[in-house]
This record gives structure tokens, C-alpha cells and sequence, in this order.
């Protein structure tokens, strides 16, 4: 009986909705893109990039407005997932790298919020939106590191010789590059507390970002040594590799250290260090 009631519904839904065709997707777009509850909205901008006669400028400005919909509404992983798909469909779109930024900034990623941000800039000079947010975003992320930071040394204030908290405020110093010296001086009081890898890998980073190569080198060699599976030591010495011109060395640490940390090279990125570009390929003789 139920079975019957189940496939006589499905019959009558099968029959009773209006067929999707050129006419009702564009009465779906118009709400779509106009006033109503979210939920129905992005129901209605869903037929519109289901339909398979949909253009591709269509369809990325119905992605465009659900990913928005849903960005407000704190569905985050959608809303980055449908921004993706619009710039596949057009890489040059501002919009949705403004609309990427919005959600990254929510999330707390300042680094790749500043990235798209950027990047609409670099599309549209000028763009206010891009600019403003962009200023908000170097505002609160200033303010988080001066948070953390004066956690820290509050913490230290009760515990001076805690290697942990020395270390942490050597990392947060460093990644924020702010008082390299100060972070230096962090990282030298927490190894002579402890030998520790994780603050050998800090102070490794440090020297990179003062220029002092040969010693990041070694500080990321003696960390490598201590746990040699740790794809984040093995991309610091990657970086400080490549710096002194190790390439091959450099490109081998970075793929090892992808197979073992997926992603490591893009999160260097948020530690404001560009990743870094494999060496030219000799030129071909001229002939």
C-alpha cells in the first residue's frame, strides 16, 4: 500500500511541475538574483546552472549569486566551492575573487581573504569594495597578532623559561614579520631550555626571512635529522636550499615534502613567504 501511495506521489510530482526549459530557467534566474528567502533562492539559481542550455556567463553569474546567498547565510565550504566554479568558467572575474575574499576574511584566513583581494585589484584598479575590505582585513588581522601576542607575553610574564611559550611567540613573530630580533632571541632562550625540533623549524624560518641562509640551512638540517618525515622541515629546508642555489636539492626536498604533508607549500604562503619558482631551464642553443 505504501509502495503504491509512494509511486502514484512521485507520478503526480513527475507531472504536475512545470517543465525546465528556456522559459522557466529564465523566470528561475529572475528570482534567482531577485528578492526571497535564501533557501528558495538558491533553489531557484540552482535550475538555473542545472540546465544544461544555460550559458556559461549565465551560469557564472547564477553560481556568483548562490555562492553570495550562501556566504551570508555561513554555508562557507558551499559558497567557496561555487566561487571556484565561477572562475573556472571566467578566471578574470573580480567579483567572485571579492566574494572568496568575503568568505576567507569570515573564516579568519586574513592571508588568502589579502590574496583575492589583491587580485581583484589587480583586475579592477581601484575597485572600492576590493579596497575597503582589504584595509578591514590588515585591520583585524593586526589586531589578532596583537591579541595573541600580548597573551603570550603575559603567559611568559608568569613563566619566563617555558619553552613552549617561547617558542610560540618566536613563531608568532616571525610569520607576522614583526621584531625579527625579538623573535630571534625567543627562539635561542627556548633551545637552550630544550633541543627541539619544532623550535628548530622556527628558528630556521627566522634566519630565512633575515637573510642568513646558511645558518636556516642548518637549523632546518638538525630539525630533518631529529624527525625526518616532517614535511614542514623539509620544506623550510627546501626554501633555505633553494636560497643558496641547492636546486635540485630544493625541488626534491619540496616534493617529498608535499607527499607527506599535502598542501604544506600553500600553507608556507600564509607565513607571508612566496612560494618559491623551480630554476630556468637552460636556454636552447641557438641554431
Amino acid at each position: 500500500m505504501r509502495a503504491a501511495i509512494a509511486l502514484a506521489f512521485a507520478l503526480c510530482l513527475a507531472g504536475c511541475l512545470p517543465p525546465v526549459n528556456a522559459d522557466t530557467v529564465e523566470a528561475a534566474w529572475e528570482r534567482c538574483d531577485g528578492p526571497g528567502a535564501p533557501d528558495y533562492r538558491i533553489n531557484q539559481c540552482s535550475i538555473v546552472i542545472g540546465f544544461a542550455g544555460t550559458t556559461p556567463e549565465r551560469r557564472a553569474a547564477a553560481l556568483l549569486v548562490r555562492g553570495s546567498i550562501r556566504s551570508t547565510e555561513g554555508q562557507y565550504n558551499r559558497a567557496l566551492a561555487d566561487f571556484g566554479r565561477v572562475l573556472r568558467i571566467d578566471a578574470r572575474n573580480a567579483q567572485a575573487y571579492i566574494e572568496r575574499g568575503i568568505v576567507h576574511q569570515a573564516r579568519g584566513a586574513f592571508d588568502f581573504a589579502l590574496r583575492d583581494f589583491d587580485f581583484a585589484l589587480t583586475l579592477q584598479p581601484g575597485l572600492q569594495l576590493a579596497l575597503d575590505r582589504r584595509a578591514q582585513v590588515i585591520s583585524d588581522q593586526a589586531a589578532r597578532y596583537q591579541a595573541e601576542l600580548t597573551q603570550l607575553d603575559e603567559m611568559l610574564n608568569e613563566a619566563p623559561n617555558d619553552a613552549t611559550l617561547l617558542n610560540e611567540r618566536c613563531w608568532l613573530r616571525t610569520v607576522n614579520n614583526d621584531n625579527l630580533d625579538a623573535a630571534l632571541a625567543d627562539c635561542h632562550a627556548a633551545l637552550a631550555a630544550e633541543n627541539d625540533a619544532n623550535v628548530l623549524d622556527s628558528r630556521g624560518l627566522v634566519f630565512y626571512k633575515r637573510g642568513e641562509f646558511v645558518a636556516s640551512l642548518a637549523d632546518y638540517e638538525a630539525a630533518v635529522a631529529l624527525q625526518p618525515e616532517r614535511g614542514h622541515f623539509l620544506y623550510g629546508r627546501g626554501l633555505a636550499r633553494a636560497a643558496l642555489g641547492m636546486n635540485a636539492e630544493a625541488q626534491a626536498d619540496f616534493a617529498r615534502a608535499e607527499e607527506l604533508e599535502p598542501g604544506i607549500g600553500r600553507a608556507y604562503e600564509t607565513y607571508n613567504i612566496l612560494p618559491p619558482k623551480p630554476p630556468a631551464e637552460d636556454a636552447a642553443p641557438a641554431d
